[in-house]
């Protein structure tokens, strides 16, 4: 089956971007793979400009998540949702978190 590349981006408030930081740590430890797995430590990224909304500015974040098992998706996507809630990641998104999933190109 393989593994596929999940990508979740959302939008917060700059003003909160050490709680989005401490939130990502949380559920990054929350969703840590089980031993053996080939999947890679979670990555945070922040874009370098900000976006304007009309309740304010908001800095769009992306957590890349690789390793996920193809099978096991539907499975890993509610672990993660609960995760999220959990951890206070969910809470950090203005506008909900927005999920992306991406599997690997075979033909090249």
């Amino acid at each position: 089956m393989g593994t596929l590349e999940v990508y979740v981006w959302f939008e917060a408030d700059p003003a909160r971007d050490d709680a989005v930081r401490a939130a990502f740590g949380r559920l990054a430890l929350a969703m840590a793979p089980p031993a053996g797995s080939s999947a890679a430590a979670p990555r945070l990224l922040r874009r370098t400009d900000l976006r304007t909304r009309p309740e304010g500015p908001r800095a769009t974040w992306m957590e890349v998540w690789t390793g996920v098992p193809a099978g096991g998706l539907p499975a890993w996507q509610d672990r993660l949702d609960a995760a999220a809630a959990a951890s206070g990641a969910a809470a950090c998104a203005a506008g909900g978190r927005h999920l992306e999933v991406f599997a690997p190109d075979r033909a090249g």
